[in-house]
């Protein structure tokens, strides 16, 4: 399998294991009194931020590699998208699943 096709593998098993983790929780909180959902939902909030990072992150990716781009221009379009995602002031467990997406691109991008 081609470095690309590699990274587009992990992209996408990156969403998946998102949208996953979302259903698991949200059918979780549903069978919680709701004085135990304040503590589930503070415990499982950073797990859930850092997946929602790699989803964007992997978003962001796929989008540019249907454009065309190779994996060291996906790895510098995470590199811009990181410094916009910082300056939104988005939470530190988002942050590190995107930087997580990031240095899987260089990896293959050989940035």
């Amino acid at each position: 399998m081609s470095e690309t096709a590699d990274l587009r593998q992990e992209l996408e098993s990156a969403r998946d294991r998102f949208e996953h983790y979302r259903i698991s929780v949200s059918t979780a909180f549903e069978d919680r009194p709701a004085g135990e959902l304040a503590r589930a939902l503070e415990a499982v909030l950073p797990d859930l931020a850092f997946h929602e990072g790699q989803a964007y992150a992997a978003t962001v990716a796929l989008e540019r590699l249907d454009a065309g781009a190779d994996p060291a221009a996906v790895a510098q379009a995470l590199d811009l998208e990181l410094i916009e995602q910082q300056a939104a002031r988005r939470g530190t467990d988002f942050l590190a699943g995107v930087a997580r997406i990031l240095a899987r691109a260089r990896r293959d991008g050989a940035v």
